[in-house]
């Protein structure tokens, strides 16, 4: 949900990035220009496997681009050093995985906690339970992850992104491998995200999600091909 306060979150002029996975440095996108705006809900679809967890990487400040220019939030990203980049990553951007990379061993409350542990935040209690209460885990926050249902597990995801109320979302695949009413259910939690001023960024091909965003933006080898706006 953009609105007439809206700025631009992210923007990366003629960005070019390597392949993060693979040992050759193939280039996998080159002079992208790319924007998002804050409070937006955009769904990127076209980009598959290690060349679209290299565009997470740099979308989400986990990396850097090898040329080009990448502002988030007012920041050049290229010109951060590590611990900078580090704590804007922290505050700024919520990672819902695609594997959800939820730990079984450990509680729901120790996996929303995770983003936390490493924050000199006062409130991390508060911040935890207020997140279980808003996405529907706080009856069951004391249950190992290995035996709550499928659904629950990508809420605890989701509570996980949200905890620090970062600024953007990035969700991959959100709702794979769920029936199509828990699918709905957990897309609906995140348009309740986006409704709440966060902008999102979801990966995927899917009906069901493209439907849902205010932009697609479709690539094609590496290059934006489409662009369509939701009227």
């Amino acid at each position: 949900m953009i609105n007439q306060d809206s700025f631009i979150l992210i923007w990366m002029e003629q960005v070019s990035i390597k392949n993060s996975l693979c040992s050759d440095g193939e280039m996998v996108f080159e002079n992208l220009d790319l924007r998002v705006d804050s409070g937006e809900y955009a769904v990127i679809s076209g980009v598959y496997g290690t060349d679209k967890i290299s565009l997470i990487n740099v979308l989400g400040c986990l990396t850097t681009p090898q040329r080009g220019k990448y502002i988030f939030d007012y920041n050049d990203i290229t010109m951060l050093e590590s611990k900078n980049l580090d704590k804007l990553r922290s505050k700024n951007i919520g990672f819902m995985f695609k594997g959800l990379n939820i730990i079984d061993s450990l509680s729901v409350y120790k996996n929303i906690e995770i983003p936390l542990l490493h924050s000199d935040n006062e409130q991390k209690e508060s911040l935890i339970l207020e997140a279980a209460e808003a996405f529907g885990l706080k009856d069951i926050l004391n249950k190992k992850a290995r035996d709550i249902a499928d659904i629950d597990r990508h809420r605890t995801a989701l509570a996980r992104a949200m905890v620090l109320k970062p600024t953007v979302l990035i969700a991959d695949e959100p709702g794979e491998n769920l029936s199509k009413q828990d699918c709905a259910k957990i897309l609906d939690a995140i348009g309740e995200v986006n409704a709440k001023g966060t902008a999102v960024i979801t990966f995927s091909d899917r009906a069901e999600i493209v439907e849902r965003a205010s932009r697609h933006i479709v690539f094609e080898k590496g290059r934006i091909m489409a662009e369509e706006v939701a009227l």
